[in-house]
């Protein structure tokens, strides 16, 4: 199966499972191991890493694709701030095929505060390499903006990125590292708050189908009275939880029911 824009995770069935996500590493699990401890015959893909928006003609290209791949979509996944870009693939697909299922998992919108903590959680890495100062005039930077412009994504990305650019110029200088590993860290960082940015423009409401929102120990749906299902696990190990694996694989065949909405 040859692929541009999506990644294959498992190969165990004819009908696709496609999966939203960053697709960079972090310390949580991701859809490579819910794909491997599901033992259902289905394919699970991966979205590939993407650039900044427009969303809806990201989604044509993501759908033409698997259109073109010549088999059904029995669900669609999404996690954290991939979960407001499954909603939009689901919707898209139920066009021309049957709506497929949507589960959302620990599914968070992006928002000015939130753009400001991805950028306070990037620098921790580098604190050693960073004085006190610069790193309390970084968290300034990060509130400020999200506090002055909370409706205007991009501007505040733009400003993070271009901040932390001057961060890891300063921390490669003073690791003697070469221009090209500064390069590598800034541009890892500009490519996930494109990714944010892209969530940023889709949501968690649906023209088609009603999704299904799995939380972990701690996080909530984001849309009250939603579809949901709550689980006592923490959320770095959701999608690597045995519990969780047996709950999707009955989702996908059908043994385990879908929960009603709260009334």
């Amino acid at each position: 199966m040859e692929l541009t824009h999506w990644r294959q995770l498992s190969d165990q069935g004819p009908d696709l499972v496609p999966c939203l996500d960053f697709a960079g590493g972090r310390t949580a699990a991701g859809f490579g191991e819910l794909a491997a401890g599901v033992p259902t015959d289905v394919t699970f893909l991966h979205i590939r890493g993407e650039g900044a928006g427009p969303l809806a003609a990201r989604v044509d290209r993501w759908v033409a694709e698997l259109a073109a791949v010549g088999r059904p979509v029995r669900a669609v996944l999404g996690f954290c701030a991939g979960a407001a870009l499954a909603t939009r693939v689901a919707d898209a697909i139920a066009v021309t095929e049957s709506a497929p299922m949507t589960l959302l998992f620990d599914a968070v919108p992006t928002t000015g505060d939130s753009l400001a903590d991805e950028f306070t959680s990037a620098l921790k890495s580098s604190a050693g390499q960073l004085t006190e100062d610069e790193l309390a005039d970084a968290r300034g930077l990060s509130e400020q903006i999200a506090a002055a412009y909370p409706d205007d994504l991009p501007r505040i990305a733009a400003a993070l990125a271009a901040r932390y650019g001057q961060l890891m110029h300063a921390v490669a200088g003073r690791l003697s590292l070469p221009e090209f590993f500064r390069g590598e860290l800034t541009a890892g960082f500009t490519a996930y708050l494109d990714y944010l940015l892209l969530a940023g423009e889709g949501g968690f409401d649906m023209r088609t189908a009603v999704p299904l929102f799995v939380c972990s120990d701690g996080y909530e749906p984001p849309v009250p009275g939603s579809r949901a299902i709550a689980l006592d696990i923490g959320h770095d190990d959701l999608l690597r939880n045995p519990e969780v694996h047996e709950l999707v694989a009955d989702l996908l065949t059908g043994e385990q029911p879908w929960p009603p909405c709260p009334r």
